[in-house]
């Protein structure tokens, strides 16, 4: 019976109910979000990464998807204990908001909708998070491992899925001095740095995968301590 009914609300009436109920939530936790933006870099110390934009089916796409992205967080600071949200800074990811379609990982199936491939910025931020020893507060892996080993342009585990209204990415900083997001999109890479006034050692992130028949547990390690645990279908 309460399935039958999750199929008959309208889908614009559960988004409003989940960002109503993300709404209360945040004002439980208090968390300040980040909105500042300086052009200037905030430090001398950085920490970098670089990763493929590879070639598919809705590639130029992708690449304006991902731009539209990058005018959002480019030069983003984040003070002390404030929290960097993903979709606070994005926004909904509509034709209306100038983004195009692009793949998608919808319900464990591939298809494609507004937004599609912006999946690889969250995720770009989230291994960075990792390896400057930033707080996750919320984070979701993707259901469903698309790529072969030769495809890949991020390790299995290190990714970050985002779907508007119900899945966030979402980091502390939990440094006493404030850090700076930059980053640059072009016809095949995409570039992100953390800028910081004082050191950030970076920290080294193993992931140790375990294969069974319908997929692949994968468990994200840090100095020995393990971070997450996921659960990869394989096609």
């Amino acid at each position: 019976m309460k399935q039958q009914l999750r199929e008959w609300i309208p889908h614009h009436w559960k988004m409003q109910l989940k960002l109503l109920q993300r709404y209360f939530d945040e004002r439980k936790t208090q968390y300040c979000y980040s909105k500042n933006y300086s052009p200037d870099k905030i430090g001398k110390y950085e920490i970098e990464l670089h990763q493929t934009i590879k070639k598919s089916e809705f590639h130029e796409n992708k690449i304006h998807n991902l731009k539209i992205v990058e005018e959002k967080i480019n030069n983003l600071i984040i003070k002390p204990n404030e929290v960097f949200s993903f979709w606070k800074l994005i926004g909904k990811p509509s034709k209306k908001n100038g983004f195009k379609e692009g793949r998608n990982l919808i319900k464990k199936n591939i298809s494609s909708d507004f937004g599609g491939g912006i999946c690889q910025f969250s995720s770009i931020i989230y291994f960075l998070a990792l390896q400057s020893g930033l707080k996750i507060i919320e984070r979701f892996h993707h259901s469903i491992d698309i790529y072969k080993e030769n495809e890949r342009f991020t390790p299995l585990g290190s990714d970050c899925t985002v779907v508007y209204g119900y899945k966030d990415l979402q980091i502390q900083n939990p440094f006493s001095f404030p850090i700076q997001i930059k980053c640059v999109v072009s016809t095949d890479e995409l570039l992100i740095s953390l800028i910081s006034s004082k050191e950030i050692s970076k920290i080294p992130i193993n992931f140790k995968y375990s294969e069974i028949e319908k997929g692949v547990w994968v468990e994200t390690f840090s100095n020995n301590r393990i971070l997450t645990k996921n659960f990869y279908i394989r096609l």
